[in-house]
């Protein structure tokens, strides 16, 4: 054992008498005192951003409608002339950013202006207990302060259109001087930034450069040890070869450890220090870094037993990461463009025929003469193609919401995604409609101001949609065409008034929090409602011509986890992205039975007879529960990786599991009472056959970047909109598994055969 100790003792003595070790250490140092400058200072939130509303085309409406003596009509009373006539003359459809631009310049001004608390008067009970320690202050604040009262003021008035801001807020700062006007972040905020930050260096300068210039320090090592002379001192004791050369490579990592240790554990210091963000993910990001770098180093290792020479070993290291990044490019590449969109996602029965949509939102009916999926509900001269639709694909993921079938009118309705004006084909969410007679060609297109959530129909037929802004129901003619008003490609509003989605609450109803989810029970009406945790009852009252759907039983569920809702006869089910699934009774919300599911939900559903409940997640795993048993049903129908699943009129469910394939079974003994089941593509036989079989046995040194994404993150998956609350909206899962058991196995088959070829060769 101590010939061992002493060679990796001389491994470590060699790194530290290395010259580049020592200059690659003040960089490092110079490099972690100019970090040190950075920290943040104390500051107030004060000014009016775009995101700071919530849905600016309500704001001007309440802003419009609002009485004279009222908060919002004071506050509307103070603006110039030409904006209260541009206020009054506002209408929902047609082109607004104008009115949208000038209305935040002139907020901002308001809230610059230091009688505006005074002027706008709000009743002291509306106030929040910071806003009313501040006006306990009187006339003893200097300008910030005011300022931020001025903001709280606004927000007490306009409580349904302004997000309320965080007290404690903090603006970025180099050696004490502040680095940006105007821009501060809570802590919640700041510690996303950080980790997005330091997710960015440690892929780019430690993954990359660190351990490219590694490679090249430590290639001549291991051949240095088998130079005549060297290796006849080393092999004339009784030593092991194998663990001779397991001792020389181990402790040829000393350069990488020491300078790894040095950079990831002073920024994890100076960032705790000086910014109070203490992140696990920095720390445990070294050992997959040494990882990474031991994976690289097995290849060099090896090479330079075999050639003896540096120079090969750092080329040979250089086209096995090359043969890497091809294989996972070309899957990347062939899952990108064809097999991503091309897989199952959402499945919609029609009365005897079945529809389906892939992944990139192209929904499809079965034909049983051709037994292949033929395209349908085109969205003709409104189709986005190239660079568009990949981008809008990148944002947002499957761009709708639904489609669900109207049995009593015969159509189907999807509602599209909003996508942020400035993208290409960027606009608010719009309602089509298909019809069978038409070969489900795409009709309507009336828009939502909000950004919905949810879509379902009522038991009258009425067409519902809800989202955090509040519930809404159709009116007019869904079918009438609406075409969009476009500028340069953006959608900015309707030039049709033939039908429109109006508020189905009453007006005082204030808005929603997120987390989110609605559903409806279609045997009594009542729409559920999940916010923060909390659920809501709304009923269905006739008020004249119309219904309103007024707030009933409430239940907090002390969780603030996002969820989605089902209804199966009597009993509610809320799937908890935890995995925790809560049974209540759909009519008063009192509590059954939890259970335990798959996490990050991303479909529920009840069975039309009202025994099963089912729900899908977004590692594609299945979940079927018999409501009329009191327990989970499993077979293997449900059983692998399922992408789609659906309840047709006479409650049996619909699989889909591989690219477009589906099956029907009929519950609750799975038979199979009809098989979808499409010929596959040229590209995805070469995908399933081919470049899969080849990218699983491969080494993955890429995807270990991957693990270090998943250290930064708190759940497992990653939504590709960005908010995590909406479980409906896309979400990729990362995987950290299967690259570090591969990677693993590749590093010991390496290790493995350069020791045989070590113990047998003649030196």
């Amino acid at each position: 054992m101590r010939a061992y100790l002493a060679v990796i003792k001389d491994s470590f003595r060699e790194a530290f008498s290395s010259k580049i070790l020592w200059v690659l250490i003040v960089m490092i140092a110079l490099f972690l005192v100019l970090l040190s400058g950075l920290s943040v200072a104390p500051a107030e939130r004060t000014g009016l951003d775009f995101p700071d509303v919530f849905d600016w085309p309500e704001l001007a409406t309440r802003l419009r409608d609002a009485e004279a003596d009222s908060p919002a009509g004071k506050l509307r009373g103070r603006f110039p002339s030409e904006l209260q006539d541009n206020l009054r003359k506002f209408k929902l459809d047609g082109e607004n950013r104008r009115v949208f631009r000038d209305l935040r310049r002139q907020l901002n001004e308001q809230l610059d202006s230091d009688d505006f608390a005074t002027a706008v008067v709000v009743p002291e009970d509306n106030l929040s207990d910071e806003a009313r320690e501040l006006v306990g202050q009187g006339e003893n604040m200097d300008s910030k302060t005011r300022q931020r009262l001025n903001r709280l003021v606004l927000e007490a008035a306009l409580p349904n259109d302004i997000r309320p801001s965080p007290g404690e807020v903090m603006t970025p700062t180099y050696i004490g001087f502040e680095i940006f006007d105007d821009f501060t972040l809570d802590q919640k905020q700041l510690t996303q930034v950080i980790n997005t930050a330091l997710q960015v260096f440690i892929f780019f300068f430690v993954s990359v450069m660190g351990t490219l210039i590694a490679i090249v320090v430590t290639a001549p090592i291991v051949p240095r040890m088998f130079e005549p002379g060297a290796i006849d001192l080393l092999l004339s004791k009784p030593v092991s070869r194998s663990l001779l050369f397991l001792s020389k490579f181990f402790g040829g990592c000393a350069f990488t450890i020491v300078n790894a240790a040095f950079l990831i554990g002073g920024m994890w210091l100076i960032i705790g220090i000086r910014f109070d963000v203490w992140s696990n993910g920095l720390l445990l990001s070294l050992p997959v870094y040494l990882f990474l770098f031991v994976l690289y180093y097995s290849v060099s290792a090896a090479t330079g037993v075999v050639f003896r020479g540096p120079i090969i070993s750092v080329v040979m290291v250089g086209l096995f990461w090359f043969v890497c990044f091809v294989v996972g490019t070309a899957k990347d590449t062939a899952e990108q463009f064809e097999i991503n969109g091309s897989r199952i996602h959402t499945i919609v029965p029609v009365d005897d025929a079945l529809l389906a949509s892939n992944s990139a939102g192209d929904l499809q009916i079965w034909s049983t003469e051709s037994e292949t999926w033929e395209r349908v509900f085109d969205p003709g001269s409104e189709r986005l193609g190239g660079v568009a639709a990949m981008a809008i694909r990148a944002q947002q993921g499957f761009p709708f919401l639904g489609p669900i079938y109207d049995r009593r009118k015969q159509r189907i309705i999807a509602i599209t995604k909003p996508t942020p004006v400035f993208m290409p084909g960027g606009g608010p969410s719009r309602m089509y409609i298909g019809r069978p007679d038409d070969n489900w060609s795409r009709r309507g297109g009336a828009m939502l101001r909000m950004s919905p959530r949810s879509i379902f129909l009522s038991p009258e037929g009425e067409i519902l949609a809800a989202g955090p802004a509040g519930l809404q129901r159709f009116t007019g003619d869904a079918e009438t065409p609406q075409r969009p008003f476009r500028v340069f490609g953006l959608d900015l509003g309707s030039r049709s008034d033939a039908g429109r989605f109006v508020e189905a609450t009453p007006e005082e109803m204030p808005r929603w929090n997120s987390p989110f989810a609605a559903t409806i029970d279609q045997n009594r009406g009542h729409v559920v409602i999940y916010s923060d945790g909390t659920l809501s009852l709304l009923s269905p009252e006739k008020n004249g011509d119309r219904v309103v759907y007024t707030p009933g039983a409430n239940r907090d569920l002390e969780t603030d986890e996002a969820a989605l809702m089902a209804v199966a006869g009597n009993t509610l089910l809320v799937a908890l992205a935890d995995g925790d699934y809560r049974l209540l009774d759909a009519t008063t919300l009192e509590a059954k039975t939890t259970l335990e599911g798959p996490e990050k939900p991303r479909w529920a559903a009840g069975s039309p007879d009202g025994r099963f409940l089912a729900v899908l997640s977004h590692g594609s795993s299945a979940w079927l529960y018999d409501v009329a048993n009191g327990q989970p049903v499993t077979n293997t129908a449900i059983s692998g990786e399922i992408r789609a699943m659906a309840f047709t009129d006479n409650s049996s469910l619909v699989v889909g599991d591989l690219f477009m394939r589906a099956t029907n079974y009929k519950l609750p003994d799975f038979s199979v009472e009809a098989s979808y089941d499409p010929p596959l593509s040229t590209l995805q036989s070469v995908y399933r056959y081919a470049l899969l079989p080849i990218y699983t046995v491969f080494p993955k040194p890429g995807e270990l970047n991957n693990v270090i994404t998943r250290l930064f993150q708190e759940d497992s998956t990653v939504a590709i909109s960005g908010n995590n609350d909406d479980l409906q909206a896309d979400q990729v899962e990362i995987d950290i598994q299967t690259p570090l058991i591969s990677n693993a196995i590749f590093l010991i088959i390496v290790l493995a055969l350069t020791c045989l070829y070590v113990s047998r060769k003649d030196f």
